[in-house]
């Protein structure tokens, strides 16, 4: 019975639906007539759609765009106080928005002017109050009131900031956003509804048509055509009635109940829905806004958030962020956050991998449907995971195996059967561990690992040995090097027990390989020098592994600034690793993608392209171009396109480089590094909006698995104060900056160092300090003297910092005994 019920009702709908989109293809004085004659003598059905017609008119978002060539109906008189009215670039339910411009000629400036197409007596009071609200607001965040008036003809109007820009769901979707991105987008957002909430206003129509993005990144919250200012008496809380738009409405809304606070958190919530998806929860039913409501209430409870994303996404969203959404979306209103802060705290909670607040009983309520099934999904997960990293071990293990004397053969092999049960040990017991609907990383698994070795081998540390060594190299290889650098060097306190020579110069190369990428070059150039000398005693022996030195050998080298003698080591290297492994080989495809860089860094642009695109056509025949290596290379040749001033090719390169990545590795160093060097184009190309979102992502990043002053991190600190040069946050920019270099001026490297005096230099000449910025295009013009070849990626930027001193503004006064 119940089945036959639903069939009318969908049937119902199904004509109720016909009717409106009938009436909706007439015009405006038509429509009346047409409505009636579609539904005959059902006066139910006539009623239904009245209303439902109201409701659109009434909730039309105030920048919905006018239709294709379809210049509106001009006032009369075409001004508004001081306005020129230009053409309609939106319409609403009361009135249409008008780009317009100021013309009586004290300035120029262009704004949005809302205009009510006719005036009665019900839609004045609303329109004033629209006014007044927007009066009380002033956040950069939202499109503030700068004037309003009546036009001539006596029609109410008020001119607002006008934003160039398109919606925050189109910019996502153009721009192929990642989550972290699109989650320091919605917490804007958020911040701008807070400003809102603390002046006693509840907007009431939060949606994407309302939340434009401007070219540099940042958002503005449009439309308070139908918020309610409350009394503080009502401690921010109710309302009621009121327009709407029934797609993105809260129960209560619907159901004509108590408007609240909470009103607008359910409107975030499907808002965040909407961003971490590309749709809405219920897009697959709802046709007209109009008949949004009906079928909302037919779809039932909204779907997780992971629930409809495709396989690399869902990872991303399930857990924390499913619930996040979950606690926003609960039906009854005092069950949501209870504020907009504490939705957005939970987000910054969520990105900082800290605990979530949401994760309590709305873990329950929320994701109990889906359990049995992500169970299901991360076990799978968690099991790959362990076989590959036992995988590795066993090749790990074997290698060593055919190295050893055969004295300590059987030894040896006693040794190693104990590092893969305790693999398989630690899998299985990582596998118990994960909670219900969860996975471990790679990195949680061997960071548990690492935790019980002493505790399993108390009685063999020879044992105990080999585990470490094994933990350290996977460390290394999922680019975690502050997780690997403390396992390789407990090995090496080892030593001594293990009486392996050839063991402990693989442990001192990878712990050389670790400590470089953390910025700690003088004890890396200790441990390959030692390495290399025990290597050396016996080259026909192990001429693999020390072809295979050159390469961090050269890295060195151009470290320390002798860039031409890091290209001497690899080209040296080359013939020989052609000689013994010929072309098309792994070593190879990474010596020619070495290099490369060094040939980009050298400022040899076009043979760092050739040698990056002979590497790249290695990688395409080994079928490799997807992994790590080849991901690299392509690092490479973006950056080769960047340093030839292609922009463009680069930012393209750069973008289609870490969209790979991320969909082949998750967080590492190497994904740090590759999202830094993105937002390095995004801020050349004037985007810092865009970028900095980025930096403060691989910057938590690389503090995890690089450590806070690896170059890493020091780099994308530079790159954040450079970003927030970008925005003029000049104070933010140099906070920054004081802090790098209060904690970690040894450890810069030198070209960092030049980068920071340079950007010191452009910071103090921003607050007007042009001594401090004279003495800062000082040091760093001395560093480039010093530096050499190495400095040319720096120096246009050196340049134009001198040209900017040397201008009428500030005088020329470059400081004796410095070169120009």
């Amino acid at each position: 019975m119940a089945s036959e019920t639903g069939d009318v009702s969908r049937s119902r709908f199904a004509r109720l639906e016909a009717v409106i989109d009938a009436v909706l293809d007439q015009p405006q004085r038509a429509r009346d007539s047409v409505l009636r004659e579609a539904c005959g003598d059902d006066a139910s059905m006539l009623h239904d759609a009245t209303e439902m017609l109201a409701a659109m008119d009434a909730s039309a978002g105030y920048l919905e765009r006018a239709a294709e060539g379809d210049a509106g109906h001009l006032p009369a008189a075409m001004r508004a106080g001081p306005w020129r009215l230009v053409r309609r670039i939106g319409r609403g339910g009361m009135g249409d928005v008008w780009l317009g411009q100021r013309d009586d000629g004290r300035f120029e400036q262009q704004v949005a002017v809302k205009l009510m197409r006719h005036v009665s007596d019900d839609d004045v009071p609303r329109f004033v109050r629209e006014q007044r609200t927007l009066a009380r607001l002033e956040h950069p965040g939202i499109a503030r009131l700068l004037d309003a008036g009546t036009t001539d003809d006596g029609r109410p109007y008020m001119a607002m900031q006008y934003v160039d820009g398109i919606t925050i769901t189109d910019h996502c979707r153009d721009h192929a956003l990642p989550v972290d991105a699109r989650l320091h987008l919605f917490m804007a957002v958020c911040a701008a509804v807070a400003c809102a909430h603390s002046h006693l206003i509840v907007h009431r129509d939060l949606k994407p048509a309302n939340i434009l993005v401007r070219s540099d990144g940042s958002v503005a919250l449009l439309d308070f055509g139908i918020a309610r200012l409350m009394d503080e008496s009502e401690t921010l809380t109710q309302t009621r009635g009121g327009a709407m738009t029934p797609r993105y409405a809260a129960p209560e809304q619907l159901s004509g109940g108590t408007q609240t606070t909470q009103t607008d958190v359910y409107a975030l919530g499907l808002l965040l829905f909407e961003l971490l998806t590309d749709r809405l929860p219920w897009s697959h039913l709802v046709g007209p806004a109009s008949l949004a409501a009906v079928q909302r209430a037919l779809a039932g409870a909204p779907p997780l958030a992971s629930s409809v994303v495709d396989a690399m996404r869902r990872a991303r969203l399930r857990g924390d962020l499913d619930a996040i959404i979950g606690k926003a979306l609960r039906p009854e209103p005092h069950a949501r956050y209870a504020t907009v802060d504490a939705l957005r705290e939970d987000i910054e909670r969520h990105r900082a991998h800290a605990a979530v607040a949401a994760r309590g009983d709305a873990l329950g309520y929320r994701l109990r449907r889906g359990l049995r099934r992500h169970w299901l999904g991360a076990s799978l997960s968690l099991l790959f995971v362990s076989s590959l990293l036992v995988a590795l071990g066993a090749v790990i293990v074997a290698q060593r195996e055919a190295a050893r004397e055969r004295d300590i053969a059987q030894t040896e092999a006693k040794r190693s059967k104990a590092v893969r049960d305790y693999l398989a040990h630690m899998f299985r017991d990582a596998r118990h561990e994960a909670g219900a609907g969860e996975s471990l990383s790679a990195k949680q698994v061997l960071d548990k690992a690492a935790a019980r070795v002493d505790d399993g081998f108390a009685t063999d540390p020879a044992a105990a040995a080999e585990v470490l060594k094994a933990l350290g190299e996977l460390h290394f290889y999922i680019d975690d090097y502050a997780g690997a650098a403390p396992l390789l060097q407990r090995w090496l306190a080892h030593e001594a027990a293990i009486a392996d020579p050839v063991a402990a110069a693989d442990v001192r190369f990878t712990l050389a390989e670790t400590l470089h990428r953390m910025g700690r070059s003088e004890e890396a150039e200790a441990l390959l020098a030692k390495a290399q000398a025990f290597w050396t005693r016996d080259t026909a022996r192990h001429a693999d592994v020390l072809l295979v030195s050159r390469m961090l050998q050269s890295q060195l080298e151009r470290q320390r600034g002798d860039v031409a003698r890091g290209i001497t080591t690899l080209e040296a290297a080359l013939p020989l690793r052609l000689a013994r492994s010929g072309r098309a080989h792994f070593e190879t495809a990474v010596l020619y993608t070495n290099l490369g860089a060094a040939y980009i860094q050298a400022g040899r642009i076009d043979d760092g392209i050739a040698a990056s695109q002979t590497a790249m056509e290695l990688w395409t025949t080994l079928r490799m171009e997807r992994g790590n290596d080849g991901l690299n290379t392509r690092n490479n040749l973006a950056a080769a396109y960047f340093r030839k001033g292609d922009l463009a090719r680069a930012e393209e390169a750069f973008a289609s480089a870490l969209a790979l990545r991320r969909e082949g590795y998750g967080p590492s160093a190497a994904t740090a590094a590759l999202i830094g060097n993105y937002a390095r184009v995004l801020l050349k190309n004037s985007k810092a909006g865009l970028a900095l979102p980025l930096i403060d992502e691989a910057l938590a990043m690389a503090h995890i698995h690089a450590g806070a002053t690896s170059p890493l991190a020091l780099s994308l600190s530079l790159s954040r104060a450079e970003g927030l040069l970008g925005e003029r946050r000049i104070d933010d920019a140099i906070a920054v900056l004081d802090t790098l270099a209060l904690d970690a001026a040894s450890s810069l490297p030198a070209l960092l160092r030049m980068r920071a005096d340079v950007l010191r230099g452009q910071l103090e000449h921003a607050r007007g300090d042009q001594p401090g910025a004279r003495a800062a295009l000082a040091r760093a013009r001395v560093a480039a003297q010093a530096l050499g070849s190495a400095a040319d990626p720096m120096r246009e930027d050196l340049d134009a910092l001198a040209r900017l001193l040397a201008s009428p503004a500030t005088g020329d006064q470059t400081p004796s005994g410095v070169s120009r």
